[in-house]
C-alpha cells in the first residue's frame, strides 16, 4: 500500500519504521528541517539494523492518489488539521490518545477509522526512534466505512513485529484506552515517574485507584476489570515514561484536557481527584510559558 503518515513524532515514527518495511511509507511533517532529514536518513528504529527509506513531505503538501492516511498528531492540533482542505479519495486512520477528536470526526465528512497503540516508543531525534515496549494496535471503524474494509485494512497492516487488530465497535476500545491514560498519563507526568510508580508507590497506587474508579463511574466500565488492566500496563511498560511526562520535561502542551478533560466534561458529579489533576497539569504548563491565562 501507500501510506501517508501524519506526524512524525514517537508514534508517527515508529508507525513509519515499520510499516516502511513492507509498504510505501510517506512522511508528512511540519518543518523543512526534519522533512529534509527523513527523506535523506530514513527512519532510524534502534531494533533495525539499518535505516528505514522512507518519502517525506510537508503536510501542507497532502494530495489524492494515497491507500491509507494514518494520523498521529497529538489531540490539539486535530482542530487545525480538520479545516485543511484534505484529500478524500481514501480512508484515514486517527491514532489519538483521548476520545475529543470523535465529535470532530464525525462532522469531517472523511472516511475513518480509529485506534489505540499499546506500544512503547520514544523519539530521540527528528528521524530517530526507539521501541521501547512490544504492543499492538487495535483499530475500528468509525464513520463512513464498511466494518469488512476496515477488517481488511487490519490484515494488510498486520505483521508479527507489529501487530494490528480490528475490534467490531470502536467505543470499548477507546474508553478501556482512556482509563489508561487518565490514570498513569498525570500522575507520572505530576510526580516526574515512570510507570512502574503507579504499582510501587503507595501514594501514588492510592491516587491511581481513586482516579480509575472515578472515570469508570463516568464511563459506565467496571473498576475490577479496568483497575486490573492499568496495573498490567503500568507493569508492561515499567520503564517507560508516559506521553504527558516527555510533554511537561520538553515544555510542551499536554493533553490533559482531551484526557482527563474528557472525563471531567461527561462528568455528572463531582470528580475531586480529575479536577485536581487537571488543574495541577495546567500549572505545570503555564509555569512553563506554554499555558495561557
Amino acid at each position: 500500500m501507500r501510506i501517508g503518515i501524519i506526524g512524525a513524532g514517537s508514534i508517527g515514527l515508529l508507525a513509519g519504521a515499520y510499516l516502511g518495511k513492507h509498504h510505501e511509507v510517506h512522511m508528512f511533517v511540519k518543518h523543512e528541517q526534519q522533512r529534509k532529514t527523513l527523506e535523506a536518513e530514513g527512519i532510524i528504529c534502534e531494533q533495525f539494523t539499518e535505516p528505514v527509506p522512507v518519502y517525506a513531505h510537508l503536510v501542507t503538501q497532502m494530495s489524492e492518489g494515497y491507500d491509507l492516511w494514518v494520523v498521529t498528531i497529538k489531540q490539539h492540533a486535530m482542530d487545525g488539521f480538520l479545516e485543511q482542505d484534505l484529500p478524500g479519495d481514501a480512508p484515514y486512520l486517527f491514532l489519538q490518545n483521548g476520545m475529543g477528536h470523535l465529535e470532530k470526526l464525525s462532522q469531517s465528512g472523511l472516511k475513518s477509522c480509529v485506534g489505540v497503540i499499546e506500544h512503547g516508543a520514544l523519539a530521540k531525534g527528528p528521524n530517530e526512534v526507539d521501541h521501547r515496549g512490544m504492543g499492538n494496535i487495535q483499530i475500528a471503524v468509525y464513520k463512513r466505512m464498511d466494518p469488512t474494509h476496515g477488517q481488511a485494512l487490519s490484515k494488510e497492516l498486520h505483521t508479527a513485529h507489529f501487530p494490528v487488530f480490528f475490534k467490531e465497535q470502536y467505543e470499548p476500545m477507546l474508553k478501556s484506552k482512556l482509563i489508561i491514560n487518565t490514570v498513569i498519563n498525570p500522575l507520572t507526568a505530576l510526580f516526574s515517574q515512570q510507570n512502574r510508580s503507579i504499582l510501587t508507590n503507595p501514594s501514588i497506587n492510592e491516587l491511581a485507584r481513586l482516579l480509575c474508579e472515578e472515570a469508570c463511574s463516568v464511563l459506565g466500565l467496571s473498576f475490577s476489570e479496568e483497575w486490573k488492566r492499568v496495573k498490567e500496563i503500568a507493569e508492561t511498560t515499567g520503564k517507560n515514561h508516559s506521553s504527558m511526562l516527555k510533554d511537561i520535561t520538553e515544555n510542551r502542551l499536554t493533553e490533559v484536557d482531551s484526557i482527563s478533560g474528557y472525563i471531567l466534561d461527561y462528568g455528572k458529579k463531582p470528580l475531586p481527584y480529575h479536577h485536581f489533576v487537571v488543574h495541577a497539569i495546567h500549572a505545570l504548563e503555564y509555569e512553563r510559558g506554554v499555558r495561557k491565562r
